[in-house]
């Protein structure tokens, strides 16, 4: 930052002058003590307030909203410790998925796949401190900003609902789906940030891929396919166009933003190739909108073309 200074001196007998001096004052980057609950909370609502969210346009159904770096890699690696001391107690992860043969959606269980549900309260917040806060500043903040970008989104401050899973490899993934398909759900925003390493996925995390043409998905479903690989990449469809597919990987650090209403998205398989360090971990928040009337009904169109179904 510049700050001007003005100094006027009268003389006997040679009139008055006046001098600007120029002083740059360097910017100096506020320090949080994260080794307290508040310092941390500080800490995650400023990378709230100085990242952009203007590509989550409403009027874009399919926008996706992905930022690197969103914590910081020592900051992460804290959340992943935490994540990595309650998996004893995470339980098989299960799912919901339209069924050509019953013509009727139905419940299944992932593979190798486990979640958990993070629980604030004594107790909850005994076990992971940091996820808590984490996910109590993420509510108030990332909403009030998503809600000043986004008018009409109507996110509430105060309700949430999350998910912490990890895909133990050995093919791992998520069937193709809608987090939101209506009924009284009122989840309205997905907010996904992967807890491994930055490190993992150099060879593809930093663009995205789109896929157009037969040879394009026949190249990308080996790759997605092959053991040797990390894979987990989070696969968008209908995006940037419909009929086209949008591969982002699980990179540590990414914040990926999607609206849960909307998106048809899957998890391609994951492997493990050296066991637990490649393991992907995803921590959703999913944001709730104080209007169920705010949710959008699935297109039938779009429902037919996905799931067989509309």
């Amino acid at each position: 930052k510049k700050s001007t200074t003005t100094t006027t001196t009268k003389g006997g007998g040679f009139g008055t002058s006046s001098s600007t001096t120029t002083v740059v004052k360097k910017h100096t980057p506020q320090k949080y003590d994260l080794s307290s609950p508040q310092g941390r909370m500080s800490y995650i609502a400023s990378k709230v307030q100085t990242s952009n969210f203007s590509s989550m346009p409403y009027t874009n159904s399919n926008s996706i909203c992905v930022i690197d770096n969103f914590l910081g890699k020592s900051f992460l690696s804290h959340l992943r410790n935490e994540a990595e001391s309650i998996l004893p107690t995470m339980i098989p992860s299960q799912s919901t998925k339209w069924d050509d043969t019953t013509q009727s959606v139905i419940t299944y269980q992932k593979h190798n796949v486990l979640s958990t549900q993070i629980q604030g309260g004594p107790e909850g917040y005994a076990a992971t401190p940091k996820l808590v806060e984490y996910v109590v500043t993420m509510t108030q903040y990332l909403s009030k900003a998503i809600n000043k970008v986004v008018p009409e989104a109507r996110l509430s401050s105060t309700e949430q609902t999350n998910k912490l899973a990890v895909c133990l490899g050995d093919g791992s993934k998520y069937d193709k789906h809608i987090d939101n398909m209506g009924g009284n759900d009122r989840r309205k925003m997905t907010a996904l940030l992967y807890l491994q390493s930055p490190s993992m996925h150099t060879s593809s995390s930093s663009e995205t891929q789109q896929q157009g043409s037969d040879n394009d998905a026949q190249q990308q479903q080996q790759l997605d396919d092959d053991p040797n690989e990390l894979g987990g990449h989070f696969r968008a469809y209908d995006v940037p166009t419909v009929g086209s597919m949008e591969r982002i990987a699980p990179k540590g650090d990414r914040l990926l933003l999607f609206w849960s209403d909307s998106l048809v998205h899957d998890v391609a398989p994951s492997f493990a190739p050296n066991g637990d360090i490649d393991r992907r971990w995803a921590f959703t928040i999913w944001f709730l909108t104080d209007d169920v009337g705010n949710i959008r009904v699935t297109d039938s169109e779009l429902a037919q073309r996905h799931f067989g179904t509309g």
